[in-house]
């Protein structure tokens, strides 16, 4: 095919003008510099109805994330990008949107040309705007559609969120800059359980506001254990994580035995092992209270996490670390450097193909397990620290940490699976689950921008993957150890 003189020349164009830097609303352009002919041409026109306008003018692509990219996308008022074969294949152009949507950004989609969009992204676009060079009057409604968010953006401007530290993921739990989240967190987290419960305010689980040093964790009984002490043989020490839940499971009678259900196989994101109902009793985080808790529903869980090959074949880009992968082919590592957000999307996208290809059952979506249902799976009828005993030294067994893992992540599949059927629940990635920080086992209405992740992973020790094990961390935060697994369970919204 050949090519026109404006695609030929594409490389030699110069930029139209100064991406804007200012502090006022803009719109971040995506696009694929083998586009730019067009691209520069419209963004101009933009620019001359009063649009502010960032693009990479300047920024050279760089073989991991830039973080000139992704400051612009956080703090931009819209999200323009221009779609077309080149832009499709375009890795950059990926990252970007996917950014976008984990930020929630508002996203206008220009095609270019007709263009395939890979399943999941194209469904996640479908719930914005979206306009086609081919129509009538196209670039006169892009203005329109983008001054509308700019005026809304500069009426209502959003909060500004403390700067996020680079901290680093070994010591993220315990770290400084968290303690001050939490402890608001924590303090309003009792105002509503001795409000509940009409009790006069304990200060004994009051952390103070002003944070200077690490702050232990209140003391409670049977839940904290801060000081990462010496070997012991005392059942006490349940981990040295300090918001670790002690668990008991109830047995289940004969008569609340559910029919076993067969596996579920889903064409894009495999295997999914059935977990039947049952109870499980916990003790609420920052309380002396232990809640039985009725797993009423059967679900479905991803016999495995979310590999790279099933992430990309759905969401359309890879975000993972590719020097974890001892230079072997990648498709069947766990897919890392996830946030919350990118994890609720991939779910979402995979609810959404299922429903158009009549694959999804009535009344179901494909979700995070809660915290509760993630800690049910994983200990499958065990009353023990890990699903196959209280001996730490058989976790070689069935996953991968510090102690075998060569700081490496691996294959998912390669250990041995629980009762249930799931694999690498105590290693490889830790797995993001549905709770935020605040609302675990409550019920609260209320969240805060703090979710959980389960689990352990290929850096940490074998006390840190246990059953019970639980760490938090920024719904907006990705980590080289953070990665999913996917549910299949009744819609509470249906």
């Amino acid at each position: 095919m050949k090519l026109s003189h404006s695609m030929q020349s594409a490389a030699d164009i110069p930029s139209p003008f100064e991406s804007y830097s200012g502090d006022g609303p803009y719109s971040f352009i995506s696009y694929a510099h083998a586009d730019k002919v067009k691209v520069y041409q419209t963004i101009r026109g933009f620019r001359e109805k009063g649009i502010n306008i960032w693009y990479d003018e300047g920024i050279p692509p760089a073989g991991e994330w830039v973080d000139e990219l992704a400051q612009a996308i956080k703090k931009s008022s819209s999200f323009v990008v221009f779609v077309s074969p080149r832009s499709a294949d375009s890795r950059y152009v990926r990252m970007e949107v996917q950014y976008a949507l984990s930020e929630n950004k508002e996203i206008l989609t220009i095609f270019l040309e007709d263009t395939q969009l890979p399943p999941g992204l194209s469904l996640c676009l479908q719930q914005f705007q979206s306009i086609s060079i081919k129509e009538t009057n196209w670039a006169e409604n892009a203005c329109k559609a983008l001054l509308i968010r700019q005026d809304s953006y500069e009426l209502n401007p959003p909060k500004q969120k403390q700067q996020e530290n680079s901290i680093d993921e070994e010591e993220i739990d315990y770290a400084i800059q968290l303690w001050s989240s939490w402890s608001k967190a924590l303090e309003a987290q009792n105002r509503r359980f001795e409000k509940r419960h009409n009790l006069k305010p304990n200060p004994k689980y009051l952390i103070p506001e002003t944070v200077s040093e690490p702050v232990a964790p209140p003391q409670i009984p049977e839940l904290i254990d801060t000081a990462p002490a010496a070997p012991t043989e005392d059942k006490s020490n349940k981990t040295r994580h300090p918001f670790a839940l002690d668990v008991t499971i109830t047995k289940q009678s004969k008569e609340e035995k559910a029919e076993p259900q067969k596996p579920h196989l889903n064409d894009y994101a495999g295997a999914f092992k059935w977990i039947p109902p049952g109870e499980i009793t916990i003790l609420v985080p920052y309380s002396d209270e232990r809640r039985l808790v009725h797993v009423r529903d059967g679900f479905w869980l991803g016999e495995y996490v979310v590999t790279q090959a099933i992430y990309a074949k759905i969401m359309g880009a890879n975000p993972s670390f590719s020097e974890l992968t001892l230079g072997e082919d990648s498709d069947n590592y766990p897919v890392n450097n996830i946030s919350w957000l990118d994890a609720v999307s991939f779910c979402r996208a995979l609810t959404m193909l299922a429903n158009n290809e009549g694959t999804l059952p009535a009344k179901h979506e494909y979700r995070l397990p809660t915290e509760v249902e993630w800690e049910y799976a994983c200990r499958a009828g065990s009353l023990t620290d890990y699903y196959f005993g209280d001996d730490p030294s058989e976790l070689h067994k069935h996953g991968w940490f510090r102690g075998n893992s060569r700081k490496q992540m691996h294959p998912v599949g390669l250990k041995f699976a629980n009762d249930w059927g799931l694999f690498d629940l105590y290693g490889n990635v830790r797995e993001w689950v549905g709770n935020s920080f605040v609302n675990t086992l409550l019920n609260d209405s209320e969240q805060d921008e703090f979710r959980i992740s389960r689990g352990g992973a290929y850096m940490k020790p074998a006390v840190e993957c246990k059953s019970s094990s639980r760490s938090t961390n920024s719904l907006h935060h990705r980590f080289r150890n953070l990665g999913f697994r996917v549910a299949l369970a009744p819609s509470p919204t249906l």
